[in-house]
């Protein structure tokens, strides 16, 4: 008897837990459960299994689309296929480094991103959960691209108010994140009087590096 008791209270608590796990998930694809805060479980060096970046400006439109081992940027009928890398590591002071190279027989393209990392979302006019959103705040940009024997480097280091990147958190495991983000602009053009409408989307899909 005493031992179906057991049983019961561990059946009772296990109904009861189950809807506030299921309540503490932000993403659509978060696990139900973790030992683990969202920190602790994005403070890592992940690597992108998977990566693509539109971007449409009125009817034009470029994409840029990364699986893993090769980056294809495709715009109107043209293609161009290269090897990449690309790899993101989150510190659990707040900071980042974003790191891509790309490379083909003629030519080098590597990009670093440093900045700020911080969740957001669950604020009273939003729609979204508390640590739901991932925003990133570039600080500092490095690229450098050599074509041939010409190598031309450029750097930008950003101060006061800055602007983030703000994504959805699809997922955040320990082994895996999903973001997704979508950035509508309107930019007038005085010369002539028109206006034209910016769209950049981005997915992206981050595995742990070994």
């Amino acid at each position: 008897m005493k031992t179906f008791r057991r049983l019961l209270v561990v059946v009772l608590a296990a109904m009861i837990m189950i809807p506030i796990f299921n309540a503490c998930k932000k993403g659509a694809e978060d696990p139900s459960f973790s030992f683990y805060t969202r920190k602790h479980r994005l403070c890592q060096d992940w690597g992108f299994s998977f990566y693509k970046r539109i971007e449409q400006t009125n009817s034009s439109s470029v994409s840029y689309e990364f699986d893993g081992a090769s980056y294809v940027t495709s715009y109107s009928n043209y293609h161009y296929i290269a090897h990449a890398t690309m790899t993101i590591s989150f510190a659990k002071n707040g900071t980042y480094l974003w790191d891509q190279y790309v490379s083909t027989d003629t030519s080098t393209y590597s990009y670093k991103e440093e900045g700020s990392w911080y969740f957001s979302g669950g604020t009273k006019d939003s729609d979204t959960k508390n640590k739901e959103l991932l925003s990133l705040q570039p600080t500092k940009e490095t690229t450098i691209t050599q074509i041939g024997a010409s190598t031309t480097t450029t750097n930008w280091v950003g101060t006061g108010d800055l602007m983030a990147r703000v994504y959805k958190i699809v997922k955040l495991a320990s082994d895996e994140v999903k973001l997704q983000s979508k950035d509508e602009t309107t930019y007038i053009v005085s010369n002539p009087n028109s206006s034209d409408l910016s769209i950049i989307s981005e997915d992206i899909d981050l595995k742990k590096s070994l």
